[in-house]
C-alpha cells in the first residue's frame, strides 16, 4: 500500500469516528441528557391522563427536570411512570397533576415536591389528578350545546302543543293579578311603614329590657339548673323508694313477715276483729258505769 493510500484510508477512519461522535451526540441532544446526569425514577396513579405520552416532559415548578417514560392503562385507573433529575427531593406532601401546554392541550406532569419534613417513599405510587384543558373545555361546551338544542326543540314541541288563546288569557291573569298586588301595596304603604315600625321599635324595647335585667335573668337560669339538679335527685330517691316499696309488697303477697301472715291468715283476721269489737264494748261500759270498776277510798 502507498503512502496516498494509506493517508486516503487514515482520513476516512477519522471521518468515520467523527460522524460516530456527532451521531452520539445529536442522540443525546434530541433526548435532553446530560453526560453525568443521574435520574430519580418514580410512579403515580391517575384516573385520567388525557392523552399523555412517554416522553412528554415533567416540569417542577416552571422548570423541566424530567420526562415521562412510561404509561400502562390498568383496571382502576392509569400507571405512569416518569423520572427527574436527582437533585430533585420529593417530601411526603408532593403533589402530581397533567397539565396542559398552549392552545392546543399538549400535556407534561406538573410537579410540586412539597415541603413537609422527610422523604417521600418511592415504594408507594404518588397519587396524581387530571387538569382539564381547552380541548376538553371545547368537548364539554359542544356536549352542553347539544344538550341546549335538545332542550329548545322540546320547549318548541310543547309551545306548539299548547292553545294561543289559553297562553294570552294567562299572561292577561298574571298582568292582572300583577296589578293588584301593585295597586294593594300601593293603597297600604302606610300601614306597611308603619308595621315595620312598630316590629322595629319592640326589638328595640326587648333589647333594652334583656340589658337592664340581664343579671336576673342569668339568676333564674342559674336557679333553674340547682332546681334541675334537685329535681334529679328528688326522683333518684323516689326511685329507690319505689323499689323498696315493691319488696315490701312482693314480700306481703308471698305472705312472708308478720304482716303478710296476718294478711295471709283468716282465722287471725277474725279474731282481730272480734278483740277490737270487745275492746270497743269495755270502753263503752267503762264510760256508762266507771264506779264500777274505779273505787276511791279515803283514809
Amino acid at each position: 500500500m502507498n503512502q496516498t493510500s494509506r493517508r486516503a484510508a487514515i482520513q476516512v477512519g477519522i471521518t468515520a469516528i467523527l460522524a460516530v461522535a456527532l451521531l452520539l451526540f445529536g442522540i443525546v441532544w434530541i433526548k435532553e441528557y446530560r453526560l453525568g446526569q443521574r435520574k430519580t425514577y418514580f410512579t403515580a396513579q391517575f384516573e385520567e391522563v388525557g392523552n399523555l405520552a412517554v416522553g412528554d416532559p415533567v416540569s417542577v415548578r416552571g422548570v423541566r427536570k424530567g420526562a415521562v417514560s412510561k404509561v400502562t392503562l390498568e383496571d382502576t385507573g392509569v400507571r405512569v411512570e416518569f423520572e427527574v433529575d436527582r437533585d430533585v427531593i420529593l417530601h411526603p406532601d408532593a403533589r402530581l397533576r397533567v397539565a396542559n401546554i398552549g392552545f392546543m392541550g399538549e400535556k407534561f406532569l406538573a410537579l410540586d415536591p412539597g415541603q413537609a419534613p422527610g422523604k417521600y417513599d418511592r415504594s408507594k405510587p404518588l397519587p396524581g389528578r387530571f387538569q382539564s384543558g381547552v380541548p376538553e373545555v371545547i368537548s364539554g361546551a359542544g356536549e352542553l350545546v347539544t344538550e341546549v338544542t335538545e332542550l329548545s326543540s322540546r320547549l318548541n314541541v310543547m309551545l306548539d302543543a299548547l292553545d294561543p288563546a289559553t297562553i294570552e288569557r294567562a299572561a292577561k291573569n298574571m298582568e292582572g293579578a300583577s296589578s293588584a298586588l301593585s295597586k294593594t301595596l300601593t293603597s297600604n304603604q302606610e300601614d306597611l311603614r308603619a308595621a315595620v315600625l312598630d316590629f322595629r321599635a319592640a326589638g328595640r324595647d326587648l333589647r333594652a329590657i334583656a340589658s337592664s335585667n340581664k343579671e336576673d335573668v342569668s339568676t333564674s337560669v342559674k336557679d333553674f339548673g340547682v332546681a334541675s339538679r334537685k329535681l334529679s335527685s328528688l326522683a333518684d330517691q323516689l326511685s329507690v323508694t319505689a323499689v323498696a316499696l315493691q319488696r315490701v309488697v312482693a314480700r306481703v303477697d308471698s305472705s312472708e313477715g308478720s304482716l303478710g301472715k296476718a294478711i295471709a291468715d283468716p282465722q287471725l283476721y277474725n279474731e282481730m276483729r272480734e278483740a277490737i269489737r270487745n275492746t270497743n264494748d269495755l270502753v263503752k261500759d267503762i264510760k256508762k258505769n266507771p264506779k264500777r270498776y274505779i273505787k276511791i277510798g279515803l283514809f
